[in-house]
């Protein structure tokens, strides 16, 4: 029965933390805060490339691609055209909270083996756990790409004028 308990803290958990990225107030988020910052050693995200990230980074599910066709303006768009710069730095706030709210899960998903230790609980939370890495390395993959992408076209707007 722990497992029962531990799957509705991890899920119940996850749902509430989903619900509250969405509802947080993005003019508090700053990307260039310690925790969003990309590493010296993660170079620019390139070092996610070693590990493929390009292969499988669209191929992994993406729940809040479900939420977009369901709720369409509950969600920015994923792809975006040229004439879609002005959306950059929402896109780029967007990635720390996608990233804020897996580290959160990741986090939280620990949770049921302090309160029921076995073999159930650790289980549930290593497979909550794993789930969540993938997501945190394609936001730090995609945002200092984004990050340099809104850089040059700032660039290109300020030599045209």
């Amino acid at each position: 029965m722990d497992w029962l308990y531990s799957a509705i803290i991890i899920l119940g958990s996850g749902l509430l933390v989903f619900i509250l990225g969405r509802i947080f107030p993005r003019k508090w988020i700053n990307p260039d805060n310690f925790y969003f910052k990309t590493w010296k050693w993660e170079n620019d995200g390139k070092v996610y490339e070693k590990i493929g990230i390009k292969k499988w980074k669209t191929k992994w599910p993406d729940f809040s691609n479900i939420i977009t066709k369901i709720f369409p303006k509950f969600m920015p768009k994923k792809r975006l055209d040229m004439s879609a710069t002005d959306k950059l730095p929402v896109l780029i706030k967007e990635c720390c909270v996608a990233e804020a709210t897996h580290t959160i899960c990741f986090v939280i998903g620990f949770i049921p083996v302090a309160i029921w230790p076995g073999v159930a609980s650790a289980v549930l939370s290593v497979l909550w756990a794993l789930t969540h890495i993938p997501p945190i390395i394609i936001q730090r993959y995609n945002r200092p790409r984004f990050k340099q992408t809104l850089k040059r076209f700032t660039k290109q707007t300020q030599n045209n004028q």
